[in-house]
């Protein structure tokens, strides 16, 4: 799989973001987003997603030598950020059931193990309401890359985790990121360090 980002550019009436991005991402590598902070790298993750429109340019999803459809490349995707919300109400053991309506579990990706060590196993009927910001963290995490999809939008992945956290982490995306095309928006080389050398920094486009 291939992602193309062609011209992208994103401002606001008295800010501007950035201008004419033009990369290709590729399958099997992970790369690492930088820029400072208001520099527009979660912005970039959005658009993306589509959650979110460029003022300028195109984002293209190829897969198989097709090129996707707007309205199919969610099923593609798989993402954790601080923005993204989980539903209170539900336990984690209803948001993995109803995530796996949508999306199936990677073959090899065991998750009674996971949630294990991720040291989730004593709360799988707790409300998510009840978890800490680090617990949910780690819940993102395990739906985002538990799960199939072929593209990864990590933003600031270690957000609320603690040192055990991080290293569990970095083990899960270590084994789950093969395949895939994984971008990782950070500024804290700890989060990308170990697994890629490939970086784009949107302050310089």
């Amino acid at each position: 799989m291939q992602l193309i980002l062609e011209g992208l550019s994103k401002k606001y009436p008295k800010n501007r973001l950035f201008e004419n991005i033009n990369y290709e991402f590729d399958s099997n590598n992970v790369y690492a987003i930088t820029g400072h902070n208001g520099s527009g790298k979660s912005t970039l993750l959005k658009i993306i997603a589509g959650t979110l429109a460029p003022s300028k340019g195109k984002v293209k999803y190829i897969d198989k030598d097709t090129l996707v459809e707007k309205e199919k490349t969610h099923e593609l995707l798989g993402i954790a950020a601080p923005y993204l919300n989980l539903i209170e109400e539900f336990s984690l053991k209803e948001h993995l059931d109803f995530h796996s309506k949508f999306k199936k579990l990677r073959k090899d990706f065991n998750l009674e193990r996971e949630i294990r060590a991720a040291n989730l196993h004593k709360s799988t009927n707790k409300a998510i309401a009840e978890f800490s910001s680090g617990m949910q963290q780690r819940v993102k995490l395990i739906l985002c890359c538990g799960f199939e999809a072929k593209l990864l939008l990590l933003d600031e992945p270690t957000s609320h985790l603690d040192e055990n956290g991080i290293e569990w982490y970095k083990d899960l995306l270590d084994r789950t990121r093969k395949g895939r095309i994984t971008l990782i928006a950070s500024n804290d080389p700890k989060e990308y360090d170990v697994f890629t050398n490939k970086i784009l920094n949107i302050e310089s486009k």
